[in-house]
């Protein structure tokens, strides 16, 4: 399960990254003269680092997100995972999701 968001969460950075080096560029009107003086309006050197980019702080958000949960885990007094998995727990499930939703928040600031 988590190979399938992770895997998710990173085709959809480099589908945004590969979207906004599409759209941010300026549509450049050519001329029959200066045709070929005209820079490509896809700059395929920018569009790759958009997409390492977007990988490399993927990877390192779902680090901190996995750290902020151990760390979250050790201070409570029970077992979130046997909480949440095995006694179906909705309290626990809704305080894991709170400060996961609060890690995200920092580290999207953070690295903005």
């Amino acid at each position: 399960m988590a190979k399938k968001i992770v895997f998710t969460t990173l085709m959809l950075v480099i589908v945004a990254m590969t979207a906004f080096v599409l759209f941010s560029q300026n549509a450049v009107a050519q001329s029959d003269e200066a045709a070929s003086d005209d820079p490509p309006i896809i700059v395929f050197a920018a569009l790759v680092g958009f997409i390492i980019e977007g990988i490399v702080f993927s990877i390192v958000g779902l680090i901190v997100l996995m750290v902020g949960y151990k760390v979250f885990d050790m201070a409570t007094p029970y077992d979130l995972n046997r909480q949440i998995a095995e006694e179906n727990n909705t309290a626990a499930g809704i305080a894991v999701a709170g400060v996961l939703i609060s890690l995200g928040i920092i580290v999207a600031a953070a690295m903005g």
